[in-house]
């Protein structure tokens, strides 16, 4: 029996109910997070937790246990018998339920604090080996450094970036390449690493930031600059980073080999690295 959490307790997944008025079901009114279990410990849940609560800040949502969802995310491990498998713990809170209407709530209601843990196997062949992807126009919102629960557009471009053979959407926006659907996405040119910077064009991924700092312990340039699309003939490696594929090097985009169609030098580099660094925690 799956245990998920409402607003203070934990109940079977299958007794929860959330009211039809719930702002979150009509408008999308509502933001997320999602953290990663490494059978024994969370990863980088400082930056997760910070995420969160800029998210909620930036949307003006108040729940004042946010502090505690640490806890709320081991205990649904815990309740679930999750403990040595590789998991994934779900956060998501909307302003509540209240009368339809498009401004906020007044006076201000509760809001709805939903969470579940699924355990998962990561794609560890096809991520090592690496993945195609095609690129889209980014047909997303102008705020796409919340990270809200309103992904219709990220739905419909990545399945139709599945219907083409690909693992994942890669969006353009005003001719410069922002990120994936659900993941960022860097590149490699003449041994120089670039990532789209930190803006309201993209998330701002926390894997993406681990993995910025280990290039540059590493010794590898970093440049934080928008790759034009018509720089992707320039290439030499890309990889997409996210919390559940973490380090997965790019092969093709849009049916073009990237390099020599294998994960490159520094792509490489990044994804021992990041390994390294999860085995010494689990220590």
């Amino acid at each position: 029996m799956d245990i998920a959490f409402l607003n203070g307790s934990f109940l079977p997944k299958n007794e929860i109910r959330i009211s039809p008025d719930d702002r979150g079901f009509l408008f999308a009114d509502g933001i997320y997070e999602v953290v990663r279990w490494y059978k024994g410990f969370f990863y980088d849940m400082t930056s997760h937790m910070t995420r969160l609560k800029r998210s909620m800040k930036e949307i003006r949502i108040s729940w004042a246990e946010a502090d505690t969802f640490p806890d709320i995310a081991q205990q649904l491990i815990t309740a679930n018998n999750l403990q040595e498998s590789p998991s994934l713990v779900y956060l998501q809170v909307t302003r509540g339920a209240a009368k339809r209407t498009h401004a906020f709530p007044f006076p201000s209601v509760t809001p709805t604090v939903y969470a579940f843990a699924m355990s998962f196997r990561p794609d560890s062949i096809t991520m090592a080996s690496g993945i195609g992807v095609s690129m889209q126009k980014d047909i997303r919102w102008s705020r796409c450094d919340i990270k809200s629960v309103s992904l219709l557009p990220n739905v419909l471009s990545f399945q139709e970036a599945r219907e083409r053979g690909n693992h994942e959407c890669i969006f353009v926006r005003d001719g410069l390449i922002t990120e994936g659907a659900h993941s960022n996405i860097f590149f490699v040119i003449e041994g120089v690493l670039y990532t789209h910077p930190e803006s309201e064009n993209i998330l701002s991924g926390v894997t993406r930031k681990n993995v910025l700092r280990l290039a540059r312990e590493a010794g590898i340039r970093v440049s934080e600059t928008a790759l034009p699309e018509s720089g992707i003939n320039e290439i030499d490696e890309a990889f997409i980073t996210n919390t559940s594929s973490e380090v997965a090097p790019v092969i093709s985009i849009n049916g073009r080999i990237v390099g020599d169609g294998t994960p490159g030098r520094i792509t490489t580099i990044l994804q021992k690295r990041f390994s390294g660094e999860i085995l010494a925690m689990k220590v």
